[in-house]
């Protein structure tokens, strides 16, 4: 049976269906072990998007919420690089309980060579499959995915709220 309310998006509807089910499928595994260090798909997420914001005084729910990642998950995979060395946690000198992180100097060094090894794994034939798509269609691409995600948000937060069930006496 052809489906067809997606209309000419299915394919890429399907691409990005495809690729959330592999993603979700290794998503937890630890990968590594070079210098005592092991990182999920979801740790090596949080420890990139510290670095990204680390000129920024961001609360940890807020880099959570970037990520679109449970504060709980996100707080776990953050207990984990501090552990391993790769952030660190400060606060406010004027707010106890807002916790700002930071990449240790190792981490941003080991996130760099790293990161060298990841655009040779996929990410840099994919980027060359993009080259040639001007700035304005990318970010129409990138749009339609953000809209995506946040209609997905919604559902999902609507979908975990807490409902009670009234006990019969």
């Amino acid at each position: 049976m052809e489906l067809t309310w997606m209309g000419r998006y299915r394919n890429l509807v399907g691409q990005l269906i495809r690729y959330a089910n592999i993603y979700v499928r290794g998503y937890n595994i630890e990968l590594g072990g070079e210098e005592g260090i092991t990182l999920s798909a979801q740790s090596w997420q949080v420890l990139e998007c510290i670095i990204e914001h680390e000129d920024e005084t961001l609360k940890m729910a807020e880099l959570s919420k970037y990520l679109g990642m449970p504060q709980s998950t996100f707080s776990k995979y953050v207990k984990k690089l501090v552990e391993q060395n790769l952030a660190e946690r400060y606060r406010k000198e004027d707010n106890r309980k807002e916790v700002i992180l930071r990449p240790s100097e190792y981490g941003r060094d080991f996130y760099v060579h790293k990161s060298k090894g990841l655009l040779e794994l996929g990410y840099k034939e994919m980027f060359n499959l993009l080259e040639n798509v001007p700035d304005e269609a990318l970010n129409a691409m990138v749009s339609a995915i953000e809209n995506l995600a946040n209609h997905l948000e919604m559902d999902t937060n609507e979908f975990s709220k807490t409902r009670l069930i009234k006990l019969e006496d």
